[in-house]
């Protein structure tokens, strides 16, 4: 059977295999890079108005629509929930999300009761309405896509690829 045997110095293939095993050992920092990509996807998300499958989020109720300056996508009034997510790593968990009070009523829907009153008191489209309750349909800006794993794999192949330079 032929053969080939090659000799030399691998100190640069142990290096670099030890660098692979690192990443493995403490993925934060892959994390850490690949949480700033997910962040991105859900800005993109915002602005398309639609939830991580791609579908597009409920209709604002017309005449809320006609109270809101012309031109910004729904949940983007004053851009603070958008502008407030953020992402995490630590050790092997990514965390991507929000501290905003309001976030999950939009990502998972509610229904708005009165705590005190005896009705919720609100004005739309210049009209006054009175309701026991309001129910705000789910718009979700959080999940996994496929441009989310995408981003992830991509982070993971840009850091091997870097650990991988002899």
């Amino acid at each position: 059977m032929p053969t080939l045997t090659v000799t030399g110095d691998i100190a640069g293939i142990r290096q670099a295999l030890s660098r692979v095993v690192a990443i493995g050992h403490d993925p934060s920092a892959v994390l850490a890079a690949a949480g700033l990509g997910l962040e991105d996807n859900v800005h993109a998300r915002f602005d398309a108005g639609e939830d991580p499958d791609g579908q597009p989020w409920a209709p604002l109720n017309p005449l809320y629509a006609a109270d809101k300056p012309p031109g910004l996508p729904v949940l983007t009034l004053s851009h603070h929930l958008r502008n407030s997510i953020v992402s995490e790593a630590n050790g092997s968990v990514l965390t991507v999300g929000t501290d905003v009070k309001y976030a999950a009523v939009h990502q998972f829907g509610a229904v708005i009761e009165p705590k005190e009153a005896r009705q919720l008191s609100f004005e739309m489209g210049g009209r006054l309405f009175h309701r026991r309750s309001v129910t705000m349909p789910a718009r979700p800006y959080l999940g996994w896509s496929n441009r989310d794993y995408d981003t992830m794999i991509e982070n993971l192949e840009a850091y091997l690829t870097s650990a991988m330079r002899v």
